[in-house]
């Protein structure tokens, strides 16, 4: 009883086999740089994630100035898609590059031209990564263009052997290669592409021998896929490692950011105690002057002893007389931006001890906002033309009082500068300086 031949394989258009070689030795090109198809499938993930990003900003902003690049992005999202060869499923981690594989193996489709989109796609990622690892080459097309590319899949596709041109480029140097590979892997190479083998004596044995020969190749690809699963998984470890690095020292730089704020505001508290204590040490040395005041009167004249010392007796329980004026300057509804200034006084009389005492009330236009919140307010007055010390509230203070110290200055336009607003840029408050007065000693 004679033994069963085995049926062979349909063969497959030298023309296609050709194709799939050529875009294998494309494959090997990358490879050659470390770059795994793994690796190549989360680069077309990140595509769609970007495309995806620019759907989002073009329904948001349909007018914009970048809508050119948001729309080629868009469509760069779609072609992937529609070829099949990256994951749909948003598990980018999970991304193995078997469908790459597939494709650069002639396992699928199997024995036909692959279609054009999952071509177009699969040589624009292997094209970017070569143009990453070898600008100078890809710059000098030693790996050829998206537009070649497209003209000899179509070559193929219409059953024509793929005009290769310059045989010389560094891409072509895979191509005896890829097609070994393929005959290996069980794909039949047409005469055209192969070469020329000695008619076989024993169809049988060869048989045999040929299917043993496929087996091992079958094995040996197999526990490739394997070690370049495992590299894989390395990979996405080594990601994922990356990442949790990344986060921790973004929380870092953010723990360090509070700190800093932290100490300026502490910075602030520390300045507006010094400021306090030089106002209080500033009403003692006015307070030491009137004394003084007191008591040279009550020696000028022995006559008037006893009144002079019921006069003292006054200035100590309840301070010396004064002249008050009080100011009325409208109020002014402010952003973060201005700087308003109120005129309080176009003039008091000159000599005499003046004493400002400023009262800023400030209210949000917005009764239920947050605006005061944190709000701080640096201002100064100016007497005779003159800048005086300036002062800072305290954060979220929304009535602001200050003592300042005018002296003999007041025969010019006396009024209040606000030099720094700190709020939300969105907040508009309402600064009212009435109550403000200023005092002298009768």
């Amino acid at each position: 009883m004679l033994a069963a031949v085995p049926r062979p394989k349909r063969e497959i258009k030298p023309s296609t086999v050709r194709f799939i070689a050529m875009l294998r030795a494309l494959d090997l090109a990358v490879n050659s740089h470390g770059v795994s198809h793994a690796q190549l499938e989360r680069r077309l993930c990140d595509w769609m994630a970007e495309g995806q990003q620019a759907e989002t900003r073009l329904r948001e902003s349909p007018g914009g100035a970048d809508r050119e690049r948001l729309t080629t992005l868009v469509a760069r999202k779609n072609d992937v898609e529609q070829s099949g060869l990256a994951r749909t499923d948003g598990r980018r981690a999970k991304a193995g590059g078997q469908r790459i594989g597939e494709l650069v193996s002639g396992k699928f489709p199997a024995g036909r031209t692959p279609p054009r989109r999952r071509v177009e796609v699969c040589v624009a990622v292997l094209l970017e990564f070569l143009a990453e690892n070898d600008p100078d080459g890809f710059a000098a097309g030693e790996y050829g263009t998206r537009r070649s590319w497209l003209e000899w899949w179509r070559q193929a596709d219409q059953g024509q052997e793929p005009d290769i041109g310059d045989g010389s480029l560094t891409v072509w140097g895979y191509l005896n290669t890829a097609l070994e590979q393929l005959r290996q892997a069980g794909v039949h190479v047409g005469a055209s592409v192969r070469a020329e083998e000695p008619a076989p004596a024993d169809l049988s044995g060869l048989l045999a021998e040929r299917d043993q020969a496929l087996e091992r190749a079958r094995q040996a690809e197999k526990l490739l896929d394997e070690a370049r699963a495992r590299a894989d998984d390395a990979t996405a470890r080594a990601d994922e490692a990356t990442t949790r690095a990344d986060e921790a020292t973004a929380r870092a730089d953010e723990a360090t950011a509070r700190a800093d704020e932290a100490a300026a505001r502490a910075r602030e508290e520390a300045r507006a105690r010094q400021q306090a204590r030089d106002e209080r040490d500033e009403a003692r040395r006015r307070a030491d002057r009137l004394r003084r005041r007191a008591a040279a009167l009550a020696m000028a004249s022995a006559g008037l002893a006893a009144f002079a010392g019921v006069a003292a007796d006054r200035l100590l329980l309840a301070g010396p007389p004064a002249h008050t004026v009080e100011f009325a300057a409208p109020a002014q509804e402010v952003t973060a931006s201005q700087r308003p200034v109120f005129t309080l006084s176009r003039g008091l009389p000159a000599g005499t001890d003046w004493t400002l005492r400023v009262r800023l009330t400030v209210t949000p236009t917005d009764p239920v906002s947050a605006c005061t919140f944190g709000m701080r307010i640096t201002a100064h007055a100016e007497a005779d033309g003159r800048p005086l010390p300036s002062f800072t509230s305290r954060p979220g203070q929304t009535d602001i009082t200050q003592v300042v110290p005018l002296g003999g200055r007041g025969g010019r336009e006396l009024r209040l500068v606000v030099t720094r607003l700190v709020t939300d840029p969105q907040c508009t408050l309402r600064l009212d300086p009435a109550g403000s007065r200023a005092t002298a000693p009768g």
